[in-house]
């Protein structure tokens, strides 16, 4: 722990170096320095940048996608809630990442290529940066791909716009070849994820995510997703939820992004604490009605600084409320335990849960021939609670007989399996919007019901996507026109590829 208590340490120092470039065609302008560090120092940097900040955790994260999904409300950040155009919110994962996560991955996987002992730094680079682009363009649709991150190293600084299916096919070849280059036997310093250097938990993420990705594909073209599908489970998956992919933090200057938004310690933003985020009452509702072991774990009622998560009193904050005509004192909705908020919990990027479940999908739809459907269900549900553990809750908050009790006894009705996993998946990803965004657009589950507040942007309809920065108007005006031409409008209805 001292060791990386020093790695994070000699961060500080760098942030300053990593630029102020803050779209796709200024990526890299200058990054000597950062291309100048060691290969680990500047992995860890790169996991750092995916893992994100509070900038973007605040922004797309909280108050757009958890609340388009109904997961959170909020009548102090009301834009995802009722569907608000801001500019700076829509805009700043694009912001982060492009000067951020995908220069620094580009530059990494740059000054890694031919490298022999320098194999895992630069696999591990690769999904990461899958992971990173595959955020981007779920969210936002066609987005630079081939040509993003370029500035510097071959000065592209107005890189064209690729289309959200080619940088799929594209994602799938990268996370096979990527897997396949890890060597034990070379260096791997500086790993921050869960995995401290493991190669084969390595390979698992990057075949987990090729599930994830290919099933992303079900309503666009359902072969591919049926052909990496099968591949990715034939490969090797994750097989517990301790080896689910997360990022680890520390306190201080690189704690959690979502802590760092929600947590009650000295340097976070406090908004549970100002009571400016609560669960939804769709999402309330829903653990209440399934008897669901984790109403009492996740949520609480916080009076005074005392937590109380008996589930008779816990009480949603219905989506679309008028900030000034709120029922109830907004202390007296239900929000999320502070043990899921502490500066040092992990990030979770890609989890057993949600690959169990995607397994159960996948079966179901003949993707996979092996195993069975309901079993991978239920290790999936299963694994949603177990996972809850990695945030270190307080001595009994967590029952596993419960949890044992309750996936075991879950419905799995047989006509109608899809939207159960579905609806499993949605509670799963709880804290990571972004991906509850994404699969509830590909699947239409669960079924919400949207709000139409006056003066919502979109007419009353769950948006679909994220918009494009005004500024890339200006910086790359001409390939931004092209791919509008291509996808449709910029607007928040308007569908990304997968989306059907």
């Amino acid at each position: 722990m001292l060791r990386k208590k020093i790695i994070y340490i000699a961060f500080a120092g760098m942030v300053g170096f990593t630029g102020c470039t803050k779209n796709f065609e200024t990526i890299n302008v200058n990054p000597t320095t950062l291309t100048d560090l060691s290969t680990d120092a500047l992995f860890t940097r790169t996991l750092l940048d995916v893992s994100g900040g509070e900038y973007e955790a605040w922004r797309t994260n909280f108050i757009y996608t958890t609340q388009f999904t109904q997961q959170f409300a909020s009548t102090a950040w009301p834009q995802g809630d009722k569907y608000f155009f801001d500019e700076g919110y829509s805009s700043s994962l694009w912001d982060t990442y492009a000067q951020g996560a995908i220069k620094n991955l580009v530059n990494l996987i740059a000054k890694t290529e031919g490298m022999e002992n320098d194999v895992n730094y630069r696999s591990a680079a690769r999904i990461m940066k899958v992971y990173a682009f595959h955020r981007l363009t779920d969210l936002y649709g066609d987005v630079p791909y081939f040509e993003a991150g370029k500035g510097y190293l071959n000065t592209i600084f107005a890189p064209k716009y690729d289309a959200q299916q080619d940088i799929y096919m594209d994602m799938l070849k990268e996370l096979e070849e990527a897997g396949d280059a890890f060597d034990a036997a070379k260096p791997f310093k500086g790993d921050i994820t869960s995995y401290n250097g493991d190669v084969s938990l390595w390979k698992k993420a990057a075949n987990s995510l090729m599930l994830r990705l290919a099933m992303r594909l079900t309503e666009a073209d359902a072969t591919t997703a049926a052909a990496w599908a099968s591949k990715a489970a034939s490969r090797g998956v994750f097989t517990s939820y301790t080896e689910s992919l997360r990022i680890k933090h520390l306190e201080g200057q690189y704690d959690n992004p979502n802590s760092h938004v929600l947590g009650y310690y000295n340097g976070a933003r406090n908004e549970l604490g100002n009571n400016n985020f609560k669960l939804s009452k769709t999402f309330v509702d829903r653990l209440r009605t399934n008897n669901d072991p984790r109403l009492s774990i996740l949520s609480v009622v916080r009076t005074n600084g005392v937590e109380d998560g008996t589930p008779a009193v816990q009480k949603g904050l219905p989506s679309g409320t008028d900030p000034g005509a709120i029922p109830d004192p907004i202390a007296s909705y239900s929000q999320l335990r502070s043990d899921f908020v502490s500066a040092d919990d992990p990030n979770i990027l890609v989890s057993h849960a949600q690959t169990m479940l995607l397994l159960a999908e996948a079966r179901e739809r003949g993707y996979i021939t092996t195993g069975s459907a309901e079993d991978y269900f239920r290790q999936g549900v299963k694994s949603a609670i177990y996972q809850l553990s990695l945030y270190n809750p307080t001595a009994g908050v967590l029952n596993t007989a419960a949890a044992d009790a309750f996936a075991a006894s879950v419905p799995y009705p047989a006509g109608n399996a899809i939207q159960t996993i579905s609806e499993q998946y949605y509670i799963a990803s709880l804290l990571d919007g972004y991906e509850t965004f994404a699969n509830y657009r590909r699947t239409g589950f669960p079924q919400l019901t949207a709000v139409n507040f006056p003066g919502n942007y979109t007419g009353g309809v769950i948006p679909s996507r994220m918009q494009y920065p005004s500024s890339e108007s200006g910086l790359n005006g001409a390939n931004l026109q092209e791919a509008i031409s291509r996808q449709g409008a910029n607007t928040f209805t308007t569908k990304v590829w997968w989306d059907k």
